[in-house]
């Protein structure tokens, strides 16, 4: 449902509370979802902030913060698939890139560090940045441990890659032969079905 469909009405409802219990505390529903990601936001950058303090290394830092990206997002239920900024006023609209800005704040410290120590090449920070978050946006995680893992490795590894890290210090996770390719279109002529890279060194 899009943003604008909503009413307050069914946001009570949802909450089980009445509409009058969230009038007293927002005075629309613009007000209600600056509220939510500032608190969404916070939650997220303080998570992200903790895991980042167990390593000095920015590699590993990056390495934390695409980890923390693919897996809090949902926990926070950061919706960076959806153009909010796009759906409110713009006034709520600045408000909403300054929350966002807090995450990127924290991603554009690490690259500057790893440009600062000659570990990726030196380049546009702010561009940088922009370009790994696109990365990310459209990433889901699958739901079985392996695969979860394993897909998190396989960014990992392009995002890293993608920004200059040497390939010997961001390796692709192994796929077994079987995982690697598709099973046999009989529509084929060959009996084999068309190339898809479903390998993730197909991409890199």
């Amino acid at each position: 449902q899009s943003f604008d469909t909503i009413t307050m009405s069914q946001i009570a409802l949802r909450a089980e509370v009445g509409r009058t219990a969230v009038y007293n505390h927002f005075a629309d529903k613009e007000s209600l979802l600056l509220a939510f990601m500032r608190h969404a936001t916070s939650g997220f950058a303080e998570a992200l902030t903790q895991a980042l303090e167990g390593t000095d290394d920015v590699i590993e830092q990056l390495r934390i913060y695409i980890r923390a990206h693919l897996e809090l997002r949902g926990h926070f239920h950061l919706a960076s698939h959806l153009d909010l900024r796009s759906m409110v006023s713009a006034s709520s609209a600045s408000h909403l890139r300054d929350h966002a800005g807090i995450v990127e704040h924290i991603l554009f410290h690490i690259l500057e560090e790893a440009m600062e120590q000659d570990r990726i090449p030196r380049q546009n920070s702010l561009a940088l940045v922009s370009l790994v978050l696109s990365a990310l946006a459209g990433q889901y995680l699958p739901t079985d441990p392996g695969e979860r893992q394993a897909a998190i490795e396989v960014v990992q590894a392009f995002v890293l890659r993608g920004i200059g890290v040497p390939a010997a210090e961001c390796p692709l996770p192994a796929v077994a032969l079987s995982e690697a390719r598709p099973p046999s279109d009989p529509t084929s002529p060959s009996g084999r079905s068309p190339h898809r890279a479903t390998d993730p060194q197909a991409f890199l």
